[in-house]
């Protein structure tokens, strides 16, 4: 763990600003916003809709980018509904896959986000175990990834994926937020506030400060951590139970799925 990441725990009660009804219990999974404040939500087997305008029922990750939901399913990621990844592209033949990690070589697209250039990050793993799990982090529309630092594999599983201010790149893994600059440099990895701690890092998002929100279910709690790797508070807010999926407005507000709810909580410092 870093020598920057504090020892003493520290919370932060944040108030409940509004709560947003689903009408039925639900295993809230990934969770997004558009810049109008859209919600789309992913729940895990749920036959019935829910009252929210971007919906899946499937357990999938979800983005939204304007009016359009963008899910990872086993083998590609759905762009309003049609295969946006991966592409068959011709030069002058044969077919050949598009840029990334094609799931014919074993990878499975898990967490998305939307970056500000209009660009698409989708973490990849490996769908082994052990020493011989690996992740990857691909853009859709450029010729990019990051996979390693000084040749050492950077994710074992990369989950949940955000992008700040800075144009860092912040992803869940396997009992850290692993975050590189944007050429993919490893900035830092956050395991947890101190050495005891059971860290279990799910949904990410990041404020206008840079800061990243890391939403810890198994703990029940929020971890508030600074644009350098610094752990500086623990979210807690009234009736926290297992949060795992979170996002974030312009304004800062937090909207917070958990496990088994019936309601979106928004909130906010």
């Amino acid at each position: 763990m870093s020598s920057r990441q504090a020892k003493v725990s520290r919370s932060l009660r944040y108030t409940v600003l509004k709560t947003i009804p689903l009408k039925q219990r639900v295993y809230v999974f990934d969770i997004s916003l558009n810049q109008k404040r859209d919600v789309g939500i992913s729940v895990v087997k749920n036959g019935q809709s829910l009252p929210v305008r971007f919906y899946s029922p499937y357990g999938l990750y979800i983005a939204l980018q304007d009016e359009t939901l963008i899910c990872a399913t086993k083998d590609s990621v759905l762009k309003g509904g049609a295969i946006f990844w991966p592409v068959l592209r011709t030069y002058n033949n044969p077919l050949i896959l598009a840029a990334g990690c094609s799931p014919v070589l074993g990878y499975t697209p898990q967490g998305i986000t939307v970056c500000k250039s209009g660009d698409i990050l989708v973490c990849l793993w490996n769908n082994d175990i052990g020493d011989r799990s690996l992740g990857k982090v691909i853009s859709i529309i450029e010729d990019f990834q990051i996979s390693t630092d000084k040749n050492r594999p950077l994710y074992i599983c990369p989950t949940y994926i955000a992008e700040n201010g800075n144009g860092d790149i912040c992803v869940s893994d396997v009992r850290a937020v692993v975050v590189t600059d944007a050429g993919g440099m490893l900035r830092f990895r956050y395991q947890g506030n101190s050495s005891a701690s059971n860290f279990d890092p799910y949904g990410i998002c990041c404020d206008s400060k840079c800061n990243s929100i890391v939403a810890d279910m198994k703990n029940y709690t929020i971890h508030m951590v600074d644009k350098d790797g610094t752990f500086l508070y623990h979210v807690t807010y009234n009736g926290i139970k297992m949060p795992r999926a979170i996002c974030i407005d312009q304004s800062d507000n937090v909207y917070v799925g958990e496990w088994d709810t019936d309601v979106i909580k928004v909130i906010s410092r």
